[in-house]
């Protein structure tokens, strides 16, 4: 919500831990992926959505990834982004951050525990396949499975049981309806 919609403002501090922690769930940079997230707002369930649920689950869920993205959209959600220092050193370093915080944490975690392969495997493997399905989830089966208590005007779905394992997303329809509420 700090990045994506401006929700809340964090001292440089917290936000250069967000960047570096963010960074381990291998899912783009901030810029990138709250461009992204700001279109999906903006364009829901139309053709420019990146993840509309309208060209089927599979394409919500983890499809939308495998399609180069057009030129035009390239940072064209994000201009205040663009100006925040910290956000484009993520940008810059994301794959080192990536590689850093996602696996080197863990391997060294493992290691201080007795086993790198465990903090392999578990921390740092099963951490991220977890967590991208996860949000996947949000981007379609919270746009499919649900209520709408808080508007019809898109697919968005609240879904009690997504939100235990997303710390509140699941509640998705309330996310399009109060999209700065950061509760």
């Amino acid at each position: 919500r700090l990045f994506s919609h401006r929700s809340f403002k964090a001292h440089p501090v917290v936000k250069f831990i967000f960047l570096v922690f963010g960074a381990a769930t291998f899912q783009n940079s901030a810029l990138k992926w709250s461009t992204d997230h700001r279109r999906h707002h903006l364009e829901c369930d139309t053709d420019e959505d990146p993840y509309s649920i309208t060209k089927g689950f599979f394409h919500a869920h983890f499809g939308w990834l495998l399609i180069k993205e057009k030129e035009k959209y390239k940072d064209k959600f994000a201009p205040d982004l663009l100006n925040d220092p910290l956000v484009l050193l993520q940008h810059k370093f994301y794959l080192p951050l990536c590689i850093i915080v996602g696996f080197g944490l863990p391997i060294y975690l493992g290691y201080l525990m007795g086993s790198i392969l465990g903090g392999i495997a578990i921390v740092a493997l099963f951490r991220i396949v977890f967590v991208h399905h996860m949000t996947f989830f949000i981007n379609s089966l919270c746009h499919v499975v649900g209520t709408q208590p808080y508007s019809d005007s898109n697919t968005a779905k609240d879904s009690p049981i997504m939100a235990l394992f997303t710390y509140g997303e699941g509640y998705h329809n309330f996310h399009h309806y109060f999209q700065t509420d950061f509760r």
